[in-house]
Protein backbone atom coordinates (compact mmCIF):
# COMPACT_ATOMS: atom_id res chain seq x y z
CA UNK A 1 0.00 0.00 0.00
CA UNK A 2 1.26 3.27 -0.93
CA UNK A 3 2.18 5.73 2.07
CA UNK A 4 -0.12 8.07 2.63
CA UNK A 5 2.22 10.87 3.41
CA UNK A 6 3.76 11.05 0.44
CA UNK A 7 0.25 12.55 -0.88
CA UNK A 8 0.29 15.10 1.65
CA UNK A 9 2.16 18.55 0.66
CA UNK A 10 4.29 19.77 3.00
CA UNK A 11 4.74 17.25 5.72
CA UNK A 12 8.16 15.99 7.02
CA UNK A 13 8.66 12.70 5.94
CA UNK A 14 9.68 9.58 8.27
CA UNK A 15 11.01 6.20 7.86
CA UNK A 16 7.29 5.35 9.41
CA UNK A 17 4.38 3.68 7.44
CA UNK A 18 1.02 4.87 7.67
CA UNK A 19 -1.85 3.66 6.37
CA UNK A 20 -5.66 2.99 7.37
CA UNK A 21 -6.24 0.62 9.95
CA UNK A 22 -7.64 -2.85 8.92
CA UNK A 23 -9.57 -5.48 11.01
CA UNK A 24 -6.18 -7.77 11.65
CA UNK A 25 -4.82 -4.77 13.40
CA UNK A 26 -7.10 -5.23 16.40
CA UNK A 27 -4.87 -7.41 18.58
CA UNK A 28 -2.18 -4.86 18.24
CA UNK A 29 -4.03 -1.98 18.83
CA UNK A 30 -5.60 -3.53 21.92
CA UNK A 31 -1.89 -3.97 23.16
CA UNK A 32 -1.02 -0.75 22.01
CA UNK A 33 -3.79 0.68 24.25
CA UNK A 34 -2.84 -1.23 27.08
CA UNK A 35 0.72 -0.39 27.10
CA UNK A 36 -0.02 3.68 26.52
CA UNK A 37 -3.02 4.00 28.78
CA UNK A 38 -2.72 1.67 31.26
CA UNK A 39 -5.99 0.08 30.59
CA UNK A 40 -7.03 -3.50 28.80
CA UNK A 41 -9.35 -2.69 26.20
CA UNK A 42 -11.66 -5.44 25.02
CA UNK A 43 -12.41 -6.64 21.63
CA UNK A 44 -16.53 -6.05 22.01
CA UNK A 45 -15.61 -2.40 23.35
CA UNK A 46 -13.17 -1.56 20.52
CA UNK A 47 -15.99 -3.21 17.52
CA UNK A 48 -18.63 -1.34 19.44
CA UNK A 49 -17.29 1.88 19.08
CA UNK A 50 -15.58 2.11 15.59
CA UNK A 51 -17.30 -0.70 13.75
CA UNK A 52 -20.87 -0.80 14.49
CA UNK A 53 -20.91 2.94 15.11
CA UNK A 54 -20.24 3.01 11.58
CA UNK A 55 -24.47 2.03 10.67
CA UNK A 56 -24.96 5.77 12.01
CA UNK A 57 -23.04 7.70 9.21
CA UNK A 58 -23.31 5.44 6.49
CA UNK A 59 -24.74 7.49 4.34
CA UNK A 60 -21.22 9.56 4.18
CA UNK A 61 -17.66 8.40 2.90
CA UNK A 62 -16.63 5.67 5.56
CA UNK A 63 -13.48 7.27 7.85
CA UNK A 64 -10.96 5.27 8.52
CA UNK A 65 -8.65 5.25 11.58
CA UNK A 66 -4.75 5.55 10.96
CA UNK A 67 -2.06 3.31 12.30
CA UNK A 68 2.14 4.08 11.81
CA UNK A 69 4.10 1.14 11.28
CA UNK A 70 8.36 0.83 11.95
CA UNK A 71 10.21 -0.64 9.39
CA UNK A 72 9.09 -4.46 10.64
CA UNK A 73 5.53 -4.01 10.10
CA UNK A 74 5.06 -3.41 13.83
CA UNK A 75 2.02 -1.11 15.13
CA UNK A 76 3.58 1.80 16.78
CA UNK A 77 1.18 4.56 16.95
CA UNK A 78 -2.66 5.30 16.19
CA UNK A 79 -4.77 7.84 15.55
CA UNK A 80 -8.78 6.75 15.61
CA UNK A 81 -11.35 8.05 13.59
CA UNK A 82 -15.21 7.54 15.22
CA UNK A 83 -17.63 9.20 12.03
CA UNK A 84 -21.11 10.23 13.43
CA UNK A 85 -24.15 12.29 11.78
CA UNK A 86 -24.23 15.75 12.97
CA UNK A 87 -26.03 19.43 12.36
CA UNK A 88 -24.69 22.14 11.36
CA UNK A 89 -26.69 25.22 10.93
CA UNK A 90 -29.71 22.67 10.18
CA UNK A 91 -28.25 20.69 7.60
CA UNK A 92 -27.02 17.53 8.25
CA UNK A 93 -22.94 16.99 8.69
CA UNK A 94 -20.51 14.18 9.44
CA UNK A 95 -19.13 14.68 12.69
CA UNK A 96 -15.44 13.29 13.18
CA UNK A 97 -14.17 12.62 16.36
CA UNK A 98 -10.49 11.90 16.45
CA UNK A 99 -10.00 9.57 19.72
CA UNK A 100 -7.55 7.12 21.16
CA UNK A 101 -4.66 8.61 19.60
CA UNK A 102 -1.59 6.99 21.03
CA UNK A 103 1.90 6.74 20.21
CA UNK A 104 4.63 4.08 21.58
CA UNK A 105 6.73 5.47 24.02
CA UNK A 106 9.75 4.40 22.52
CA UNK A 107 9.05 6.27 19.53
CA UNK A 108 7.91 9.61 21.23
CA UNK A 109 9.54 12.85 20.64
CA UNK A 110 11.51 14.45 17.95
CA UNK A 111 12.36 17.69 16.31
CA UNK A 112 9.92 20.21 15.68
CA UNK A 113 7.26 18.94 13.34
CA UNK A 114 9.26 15.68 12.44
CA UNK A 115 7.66 13.66 15.09
CA UNK A 116 5.01 10.85 15.14
CA UNK A 117 2.33 12.59 16.60
CA UNK A 118 1.99 15.58 14.42
CA UNK A 119 2.90 13.48 10.92
CA UNK A 120 0.17 10.98 11.86
CA UNK A 121 -2.38 13.64 12.98
CA UNK A 122 -2.03 16.20 10.04
CA UNK A 123 -2.01 12.40 7.49
CA UNK A 124 -5.29 11.77 9.19
CA UNK A 125 -6.77 15.08 9.01
CA UNK A 126 -6.05 16.02 5.73
CA UNK A 127 -7.04 12.60 4.27
CA UNK A 128 -10.53 13.81 6.12
CA UNK A 129 -10.71 17.03 4.95
CA UNK A 130 -9.81 15.10 1.12
CA UNK A 131 -12.81 12.80 1.52
CA UNK A 132 -15.62 14.92 3.81
CA UNK A 133 -14.85 19.05 2.96
CA UNK A 134 -17.27 19.67 4.91
CA UNK A 135 -16.83 17.43 8.21
CA UNK A 136 -16.62 19.06 11.81
CA UNK A 137 -13.70 17.56 13.14
CA UNK A 138 -13.03 17.33 17.10
CA UNK A 139 -11.57 15.60 20.32
CA UNK A 140 -11.74 15.65 23.93
CA UNK A 141 -8.07 15.27 25.01
CA UNK A 142 -6.47 15.91 28.57
CA UNK A 143 -4.16 18.86 29.31
CA UNK A 144 -0.74 17.02 28.18
CA UNK A 145 -1.98 15.75 24.68
CA UNK A 146 -3.68 18.80 24.40
CA UNK A 147 -0.64 20.92 24.72
CA UNK A 148 0.91 19.04 22.27
CA UNK A 149 -1.46 18.94 19.71
CA UNK A 150 -1.60 22.48 19.67
CA UNK A 151 2.00 22.88 19.29
CA UNK A 152 1.95 20.26 16.35
CA UNK A 153 -1.15 22.87 14.85
CA UNK A 154 -4.02 20.36 14.96
CA UNK A 155 -5.73 21.52 18.60
CA UNK A 156 -7.38 24.59 18.65
CA UNK A 157 -8.95 25.06 21.95
CA UNK A 158 -12.52 26.03 22.25
CA UNK A 159 -13.14 25.95 26.04
CA UNK A 160 -11.54 23.40 29.21
CA UNK A 161 -14.92 21.24 30.10
CA UNK A 162 -16.61 22.82 33.34
CA UNK A 163 -18.66 20.96 35.53
CA UNK A 164 -21.71 21.88 37.45
CA UNK A 165 -23.15 19.58 40.65
CA UNK A 166 -26.75 20.06 40.53
CA UNK A 167 -28.38 19.90 44.42
CA UNK A 168 -31.03 17.74 44.74
CA UNK A 169 -33.18 20.91 46.37
CA UNK A 170 -33.81 23.00 43.40
CA UNK A 171 -36.10 26.05 42.44
CA UNK A 172 -39.71 25.58 42.71
CA UNK A 173 -40.53 25.30 39.10
CA UNK A 174 -38.75 22.06 39.05
CA UNK A 175 -42.16 20.65 40.53
CA UNK A 176 -43.95 21.25 37.72
CA UNK A 177 -41.77 18.97 35.13
CA UNK A 178 -42.33 15.33 35.98
CA UNK A 179 -39.30 12.58 35.57
CA UNK A 180 -40.39 9.24 33.91
CA UNK A 181 -38.47 5.99 32.66
CA UNK A 182 -37.93 5.77 29.07
CA UNK A 183 -36.94 2.65 26.80
CA UNK A 184 -34.56 2.78 24.49
CA UNK A 185 -36.85 1.69 21.82
CA UNK A 186 -39.51 4.55 22.16
CA UNK A 187 -41.18 6.30 19.65
CA UNK A 188 -41.33 9.27 20.77
CA UNK A 189 -36.99 9.76 20.59
CA UNK A 190 -37.13 10.70 16.98
CA UNK A 191 -40.19 12.78 17.52
CA UNK A 192 -38.28 15.04 19.97
CA UNK A 193 -35.24 15.16 18.04
CA UNK A 194 -37.48 16.26 14.86
CA UNK A 195 -38.68 18.25 17.42
CA UNK A 196 -35.40 20.33 19.42
CA UNK A 197 -32.85 20.02 16.62
CA UNK A 198 -33.52 23.42 15.52
CA UNK A 199 -31.51 24.44 18.92
CA UNK A 200 -28.39 22.98 18.00
CA UNK A 201 -26.53 25.22 15.56
CA UNK A 202 -23.42 22.29 16.40
CA UNK A 203 -23.68 19.15 17.48
CA UNK A 204 -24.07 15.52 17.26
CA UNK A 205 -27.37 14.18 15.64
CA UNK A 206 -29.38 12.62 19.28
CA UNK A 207 -31.82 10.79 18.03
CA UNK A 208 -32.86 7.06 18.99
CA UNK A 209 -30.34 5.38 16.76
CA UNK A 210 -27.66 7.47 18.16
CA UNK A 211 -29.19 6.73 21.66
CA UNK A 212 -29.45 3.03 20.88
CA UNK A 213 -25.51 2.59 20.18
CA UNK A 214 -24.32 5.17 22.51
CA UNK A 215 -25.81 3.56 25.78
CA UNK A 216 -28.28 0.92 25.18
CA UNK A 217 -25.40 -1.41 23.45
CA UNK A 218 -22.61 -0.12 25.14
CA UNK A 219 -20.39 -2.94 26.37
CA UNK A 220 -18.69 -1.56 29.67
CA UNK A 221 -21.17 0.93 31.15
CA UNK A 222 -24.95 0.82 31.98
CA UNK A 223 -27.42 3.96 31.50
CA UNK A 224 -30.80 4.81 32.35
CA UNK A 225 -32.74 7.06 30.42
CA UNK A 226 -35.40 9.17 31.63
CA UNK A 227 -37.75 11.23 30.10
CA UNK A 228 -39.08 14.81 31.27
CA UNK A 229 -42.55 15.89 31.06
CA UNK A 230 -44.51 19.25 31.53
CA UNK A 231 -48.39 19.27 31.52
CA UNK A 232 -48.88 15.62 30.06
CA UNK A 233 -46.21 16.35 27.30
CA UNK A 234 -42.88 14.78 26.90
CA UNK A 235 -40.60 17.22 26.43
CA UNK A 236 -36.86 16.21 26.48
CA UNK A 237 -34.37 13.09 27.71
CA UNK A 238 -31.98 12.74 30.02
CA UNK A 239 -29.14 9.32 30.46
CA UNK A 240 -27.78 9.08 33.80
CA UNK A 241 -25.43 6.83 35.54
CA UNK A 242 -23.49 6.21 38.73
CA UNK A 243 -19.25 5.11 38.85
CA UNK A 244 -17.04 5.35 40.88
CA UNK A 245 -19.56 6.94 43.82
CA UNK A 246 -20.40 9.95 41.14
CA UNK A 247 -24.14 10.26 40.14
CA UNK A 248 -24.10 11.68 36.53
CA UNK A 249 -26.18 13.36 33.93
CA UNK A 250 -24.23 12.05 30.88
CA UNK A 251 -26.50 13.43 28.22
CA UNK A 252 -29.35 15.35 27.66
CA UNK A 253 -31.80 16.72 25.14
CA UNK A 254 -33.85 19.49 26.54
CA UNK A 255 -35.67 22.69 25.42
CA UNK A 256 -33.03 25.93 26.06
CA UNK A 257 -35.29 27.83 27.84
CA UNK A 258 -36.60 25.23 30.17
CA UNK A 259 -32.83 23.51 30.84
CA UNK A 260 -32.25 24.70 34.46
CA UNK A 261 -35.71 23.54 36.04
CA UNK A 262 -35.30 20.41 34.04
CA UNK A 263 -32.33 19.58 35.12
CA UNK A 264 -33.27 20.50 39.00
CA UNK A 265 -35.86 17.89 38.76
CA UNK A 266 -33.66 15.22 37.55
CA UNK A 267 -31.89 15.61 40.40
CA UNK A 268 -34.50 16.22 42.95
CA UNK A 269 -35.68 12.55 41.56
CA UNK A 270 -32.89 11.22 41.84
CA UNK A 271 -32.02 12.48 45.32
CA UNK A 272 -35.84 11.11 46.53
CA UNK A 273 -35.35 7.59 44.75
CA UNK A 274 -31.59 6.73 45.21
CA UNK A 275 -29.12 9.02 46.86
CA UNK A 276 -29.48 12.78 48.48
CA UNK A 277 -25.89 13.46 46.44
CA UNK A 278 -25.52 16.16 43.57
CA UNK A 279 -25.65 15.15 40.31
CA UNK A 280 -22.72 15.94 37.80
CA UNK A 281 -23.68 17.89 34.54
CA UNK A 282 -21.85 19.11 31.82
CA UNK A 283 -22.62 21.77 29.28
CA UNK A 284 -20.93 24.15 26.70
CA UNK A 285 -20.56 28.03 27.38
CA UNK A 286 -23.71 29.28 26.04
CA UNK A 287 -26.05 26.27 27.88
CA UNK A 288 -23.78 26.24 31.50
CA UNK A 289 -24.77 29.87 31.78
CA UNK A 290 -28.89 28.88 32.05
CA UNK A 291 -27.94 27.09 35.21
CA UNK A 292 -26.68 29.55 37.61
CA UNK A 293 -24.27 26.90 39.69
CA UNK A 294 -20.82 27.05 40.40
CA UNK A 295 -18.59 25.65 37.72
CA UNK A 296 -15.43 23.50 38.69
CA UNK A 297 -12.66 22.12 35.80
CA UNK A 298 -12.57 19.24 34.95
CA UNK A 299 -9.14 17.75 32.98
CA UNK A 300 -10.66 17.43 29.61
CA UNK A 301 -10.03 19.84 26.60
CA UNK A 302 -12.88 20.24 24.16
CA UNK A 303 -10.64 20.60 20.96
CA UNK A 304 -11.74 21.98 17.32
CA UNK A 305 -9.11 19.92 14.88
CA UNK A 306 -8.31 22.93 13.12
CA UNK A 307 -5.75 21.25 10.72
CA UNK A 308 -7.50 22.42 7.26
CA UNK A 309 -10.54 22.12 9.03
CA UNK A 310 -14.29 23.50 7.11
CA UNK A 311 -15.22 24.63 10.20
CA UNK A 312 -13.00 27.43 12.50
CA UNK A 313 -12.22 27.23 16.08
CA UNK A 314 -14.13 30.44 16.89
CA UNK A 315 -17.23 29.28 15.24
CA UNK A 316 -16.88 26.01 17.04
CA UNK A 317 -16.00 27.36 20.74
CA UNK A 318 -19.26 29.32 19.99
CA UNK A 319 -21.85 27.04 19.09
CA UNK A 320 -20.52 23.35 19.69
CA UNK A 321 -22.94 21.65 22.20
CA UNK A 322 -21.51 18.69 23.90
CA UNK A 323 -22.06 16.58 27.23
CA UNK A 324 -20.24 13.82 28.85
CA UNK A 325 -21.76 11.79 26.66
CA UNK A 326 -19.71 12.74 23.40
CA UNK A 327 -16.46 11.45 25.65
CA UNK A 328 -16.09 7.60 25.52
CA UNK A 329 -14.82 7.62 29.15
CA UNK A 330 -18.32 7.99 30.69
Amino acid sequence: MRDLADTIDNLPMRDDHLRSVTHDDEPALIELFAKVFGVQRSSAEWRWKFVASRALARDFTPVESMVALDPSGMIIAHAGALCLPGVFRGKRTPFVQICDVMVHPSYRGGIGQNNLFTVLLRSLLSKIATDLPTAFRYGFPGRGPYLVGERAGVYGLMEVALKADVPAKGPLSASFWRVVPLSWGDDRLDVLWGRLRKSFTLGLVRDAAYLRWRYADNPVRSYELFGLARFGRLQGWVVSCCEQGERRLVDLLLPPASIRAAIHAVARHVGANRAPEPLSVWLPHAWRSRLDLPMLETPVFAANMCWRSAIDTATAREHLYYTMGDVDIY
